[in-house]
């Protein structure tokens, strides 16, 4: 199919992309107002409550409410979370569809698990340092 479909196949990526972030800034700075607020699962969806679900009993004291999920799996606990895991993953697949047309499956999937484990240490690092 040629460059083409790579490089149509990476914008359909980053376009789903932008649609998992409006989500996350509806979420955060609208939900009162949004189509979000009349799901029935506020403690998925309300981002002011619905960060307490990584935690047991959703009490941050009482330490995480399973293995990873205050980091590795933290999307799958709440709706802001999810979305991000959505949008990353569709910003990291849109790239590799085009590094793959561009330099082949090695190097594209080397680069992305390199640029991966890059953004997570700096992300991790200042992470801890802004919030502490």
């Amino acid at each position: 199919m040629g460059i083409i479909f790579e490089i149509v196949a990476s914008i359909v990526c980053f376009g789903i992309a932008g649609f998992c972030e409006a989500v996350m800034d509806t979420l955060q700075f609208h939900f009162s107002s949004s189509m979000f607020y009349c799901f029935k699962n506020k403690y998925f969806w309300d981002p002011t409550i619905s960060w307490r679900n990584k935690y047991k009993d959703k009490d941050p004291l009482a330490g995480p409410r399973f293995l990873g999920s205050t980091t590795l799996f933290v999307g799958l606990t709440d709706g802001w979370h999810f979305f991000k895991l959505l949008r990353n993953l569709f910003v990291v697949i849109g790239v590799f569809i085009l590094l793959f047309a561009i330099v082949g499956p090695i190097w594209a999937l080397i680069y992305v698990v390199i640029a991966r484990i890059v953004f997570g240490l700096v992300f991790t690092f200042f992470f801890k340092i802004l919030g502490d």
